[in-house]
């Protein structure tokens, strides 16, 4: 047998490892961290890893309650599925914070957050894409919008992944109410160009102000009204072909709720209508059972009986629901048994948001952009850049001196816990010469470092 594992196999054995433990693993040497941030290498790994669930729940919500204050307390937390809301397994450090109260949320797709100043769909101006997996943030800058009308115009924002050029987009859709005369604004961002270019449209819609977008089936969805002002439907832009399309909503629904959220769960697509136009806040759930065809919507059950419920907040893999109670109260509700429980969190209504975390190294060969913007009325500047000093467990330090020919690239601390680790994966002896193969790498780096340091 050789005494080399070729490089097929050991991208083949490092890609079932799980994220925190391949970060550990770029410190074992050159090649290794070549491999590991190589963009072929991070999609194969989320190849393996996607269908896995991780276990692990994100959940963020904002302490101040009051609407016109600012807020430092916007917390991020990763909990066990089975352990949600009592014991959280760590609090994380988002470094893209509101500017007013909280971010938005706009969605995530493969383990990457897209987060907005887009609060109540206005005065939106920078965004970002934020992976909590590998601590990697990139920000993003909005063009500006020049409106020759004085009306105020509205953003509706929606997120997602691009299979068939590999791309992380943004889609910013611009309109006024006076959408006659003035048409709305598409306009897309690619994370692979790092820019924004505008798409042609012929768009007779108005999204809802504020109102959610779901991504599914490589298209990002909206509620929106046609230009008659009364018909309501659901506006999709698939992003591989960016064409716009609708489909429509049950019937029953249609002018008789004041909101309606929209959101994707088990492959499918969810409607939310919610407080009626008679101020009833009676909440129903319906799904698509099959994507495209509005003769599948299905109500899944009515919330019909609950008082004081502002919104639903997230749906639960063991079949209960998240609802957050006008005073702030988060509170999770059990459709087949109606009965209803406190989590004992308080926070700001709208700022509850609750996901499955998909960890992946998506943006890890990304550079890492740390922003911290303040509106200041005194000087007129929009903030300052700032970049972080290191990832998680000091990983970014370590590559630093990796990069710089440094001697950590030969810690024997490191070697061995990869060596745990792979042992762990494939517990034969190609897991002993995959690590007697990187500590050669790393003695003839650290010889080649003397040489020239002589």
């Amino acid at each position: 047998m050789s005494d080399r594992l070729s490089q097929k196999l050991l991208t083949e054995i490092l890609s079932r490892l799980p994220v925190k433990s391949l970060l550990k693993c770029r410190c074992v040497s050159k090649s290794w961290y070549s491999l590991i941030t190589n963009p072929s290498f991070i999609a194969h790994h989320l190849e393996k890893t996607a269908p896995r669930n991780s276990g692990l729940l994100i959940f963020r919500y904002s302490t101040t309650a009051e609407p016109d204050t600012e807020s430092d307390n916007e917390r991020y937390f990763l909990y066990p599925d089975e352990g949600f809301p009592e014991n959280p397994v760590e609090e994380l450090d988002c470094p893209f914070k509101g500017v007013n109260r909280f971010v938005n949320i706009v969605g995530s797709c493969n383990g990457v957050f897209c987060l907005s100043d887009n609060v109540g769909g206005i005065n939106t101006y920078r965004a970002a894409l934020w992976n909590p997996s590998v601590r990697k943030i990139v920000k993003i800058h909005f063009p500006k919008v020049n409106y020759t009308s004085k009306a105020p115009f509205i953003h509706s924002l929606g997120f997602g992944f691009d299979s068939t050029t590999d791309d992380y987009k943004l889609v910013r859709v611009v309109f006024t109410l006076n959408y006659n005369e003035f048409p709305p604004l598409v306009e897309i961002y690619s994370l692979r160009s790092r820019g924004w270019r505008k798409v042609d449209n012929n768009l007779k819609y108005v999204m809802h102000e504020g109102s959610t977008s779901a991504f599914l089936n490589g298209a990002c969805h909206w509620v929106a009204t046609k230009e008659d002002g009364i018909s309501e439907v659901i506006v999709s832009f698939a992003l591989g072909e960016e064409v716009f399309g609708e489909m429509e909503v049950p019937d029953c629904l249609v002018k008789k709720y004041i909101f309606m959220d929209i959101a994707a769960f088990d492959g499918s697509l969810l409607l939310v209508p919610f407080m009626k136009f008679t101020t009833e806040r009676c909440f129903s759930v319906w799904m698509m059972k099959k994507y495209g065809v509005p003769g599948s919507w299905t109500k899944l059950f009515n919330i019909s009986h609950l008082e004081w419920i502002r919104r639903l907040v997230a749906f639960r893999q063991n079949g209960k629901v998240l609802l957050a109670k006008v005073d702030g109260e988060l509170v999770s509700y059990d459709p087949k048994t109606e009965e209803i429980s406190a989590t004992e969190i308080l926070g700001n209504t709208r700022s509850f948001y609750l996901d499955t975390l998909v960890e992946s190294l998506v943006l890890l060969d990304e550079a890492n952009e740390f922003a911290e913007e303040e509106a200041s009325e005194d000087d007129g500047t929009n903030g300052v850049s700032k970049e972080p000093s290191s990832s998680p467990d000091g990983v970014d330090k370590d590559l630093q001196k990796i990069s710089e020919g440094k001697k950590n690239a030969n810690n024997p601390m490191i070697l061995n816990e990869a060596n745990e680790i792979l042992e762990e994966v494939a517990p034969s002896s190609n897991s002993r010469i995959v690590i007697d193969k990187a500590n050669e790498e790393s003695k003839e780096e650290a010889q080649g470092e003397s040489i020239s340091a002589e």
